[in-house]
């Protein structure tokens, strides 16, 4: 178990617990077990010991389906190159870009500089309501609750991947098709039964780990559950290639962007350069393609 290098398999199977019921009974157990766990065996990352806005969006932007070993170093990378709001609001894009290499789902960096520019209506920082953090491009319900949780203490609604799997686990074990508007309520009444919301979450999603390293995936008993598409082949990778390939090298003619990427064929990859146009990756000048100025 990599990410809990000094928890032995016994003590993991004490923590595997059979299924719990939905009574304070229950619940009491279950939080002791999930903070028993965490007090001894909680991940310390860099991104858990702050609570200023701007690197808590980073990380939870950087840690969607990615994992944390590739996060590590971006994240030190990003806040060494633009260690505020306003300093990544004026980040070339082709910069942008190009440090975020390897972290994939290229969209989320673009994000993340459209949320950094309008962040100057609130003093270069965020606000504290989740509307408003909603408004924010890239910002789902899950991210918008991380901020503030992580950065303000409340008791938002947290429900992220590995969350999600630990009650599923815990408290649906032979249930099918589970919903999230079944599990909003519950996590909302856990998370009013902590001291702490912030290391609260932490701690489930260490939970979240350990469990995926243990047992079957109970994501796949979520309603919302959908099996990530091949990438191998894909336009994703196409995508990918051509925001590295521009990025990493510059502008290019459309003949030779075809014959660098000439394992594709021509029309997935004129397709690809014309999506990542319309939605701001790339501009064209007379035949020419760079990744965008703006």
């Amino acid at each position: 178990m990599k990410d809990f290098p000094n928890l032995s398999i016994e003590e993991a199977a004490f923590y595997l617990r059979p299924a719990l019921p939905q009574t304070n009974e229950g619940y009491e157990a279950f939080i002791h077990t999930i903070l028993g766990f965490y007090a001894v065996h909680g991940r310390q990352f860099i991104w858990r010991e702050t609570s200023e806005p701007y690197r808590v969006l980073l990380s939870e932007v950087m840690l969607q389906q990615t994992q944390t070993s590739r996060v590590i170093p971006k994240y030190e990378l990003f806040l060494s190159l633009w260690p505020t709001f306003k300093e990544l609001s004026e980040a070339p894009l082709d910069q942008l870009l190009y440090n975020w290499k390897g972290l994939g789902y290229n969209r989320r960096a673009l994000n993340l500089r459209k949320s950094a520019m309008a962040s100057e209506r609130w003093g270069w920082s965020l606000p504290k309501e989740q509307a408003e953090l909603l408004s924010l491009p890239g910002v789902g319900k899950a991210t918008a609750a991380a901020i503030g949780a992580f950065s303000y203490q409340q008791r938002t609604i947290y429900l992220e991947t590995n969350i999600r799997r630990v009650l599923l686990h815990c408290f649906y074990p032979d249930q099918e098709g589970v919903k999230d508007k079944e599990l909003e309520p519950l996590l909302a009444h856990l998370v009013q039964m902590v001291e702490d919301p912030k290391q609260w979450y932490y701690a489930l999603m260490d939970f979240g780990v350990l469990l995926k390293s243990l047992t079957p995936n109970a994501n796949v008993r979520s309603a919302h559950y959908t099996k990530q598409a091949k990438f191998e082949n894909s336009n994703r990778q196409i995508r990918g290639q051509l925001i590295h390939l521009l990025a990493d090298t510059g502008a290019k003619e459309q003949d030779q962007v075809i014959a660098l990427l000439s394992h594709f064929e021509q029309e997935r990859v004129l397709y690809c350069l014309e999506q990542l146009e319309k939605e701001g990756f790339v501009e064209e000048m007379e035949g020419t393609y760079r990744i965008a100025k703006a």
